[in-house]
């Protein structure tokens, strides 16, 4: 799993072959997320993950409000065989910082 910054998670998720997974809760999500981004929560994670059918070799791109809950999720991915999973760091909260966009919904 690769660590991403702000800028580096940006340039990564205008790929649109890059699966966007929210990993926060539904009420997190509704107050605001990055565009494109599926809400997959961290609570029941596989149960969602698996409905997506992603595929081991595709790029994943994951965040939550501060890093943590995505990174835990990252390192569970990348265990069981994903190769190429992005985790954004400093989470939505640096994401706002440096005055990106969410949308709300």
């Amino acid at each position: 799993m690769k660590q991403l910054s702000t800028e580096e998670f940006e340039a990564l998720i205008k790929d649109k072959e890059v699966k966007l997974l929210d990993v926060r809760e539904k009420y997190e999500f509704a107050k605001g997320h990055i565009k494109g981004a599926l809400l997959v929560p961290a609570t029941d994670f596989w149960e969602n993950f698996n409905q997506l059918k992603i595929k081991k070799t595709d790029k994943i791109a994951l965040y939550c409000r501060s890093g943590g809950r995505s990174d835990f999720i990252a390192s569970e991915l990348e265990a069981i065989g994903y190769t190429k999973v992005y985790n954004l760091e400093m989470g939505l909260l640096d994401w706002l910082d440096n005055k990106r966009e969410i949308v709300n919904g």
